[in-house]
């Protein structure tokens, strides 16, 4: 792992400790989580990103990453997958749509739209995220799949990123 990598690995966990901080705390509006959350695994991405030197300062890099991890059978064991080929494939073909998601929620890529950090639209504002309901939200809270994603899949992200990065 490069400091780079590094560097992008300390804050990524950080910001993935507050982010289960927050779901923890039922009382705060979900938009504080996703916020966390989308910082986390874009900062993730990027430690990623950063293995072969300076990358494009992008909000798109954890679905990369994701994908990356399919054929990477090294992550595929210490994920906790091993000998599961057609589960581990499957994991992360359906935990692409979630991360694409969460990508998405980065204000410059909502544009116009929801994002769990300023009101919207940006130029006259009607909505705030502290009031918005998020699909993405209840996906990741009301689904086996956003379930495991988050419960399972992204702790262990998280926990095992500087053996494979």
């Amino acid at each position: 792992m490069t400091e780079y990598q590094r560097l992008f690995l300390v804050q990524a966990r950080t910001d993935f400790a507050v982010f289960q901080l927050l779901v923890k705390e039922t009382s705060l509006p979900s938009c504080h989580a996703l916020h966390y959350l989308q910082m986390a695994t874009e900062k993730l991405g990027k430690a990623h990103a950063w293995r072969n030197g300076p990358r494009h300062n992008t909000h798109r890099a954890f679905v990369g990453f994701l994908r990356s991890l399919s054929a990477n059978r090294q992550a595929q064991k210490l994920l906790g997958f091993e000998g599961q080929n057609a589960n581990w494939s499957h994991t992360i073909r359906k935990s692409t749509s979630l991360a694409q998601q969460i990508e998405d929620l980065a204000p410059s890529l909502a544009q116009d739209g929801p994002n769990p950090e300023y009101p919207w639209p940006p130029n006259a504002p009607t909505i705030t995220p502290a009031e918005h309901t998020f699909p993405v939200w209840t996906e990741l809270r009301d689904t086996n799949l956003g379930q495991r994603f988050v419960g399972h899949l992204l702790p262990r992200l998280f926990d095992q990123a500087h053996v494979f990065l």
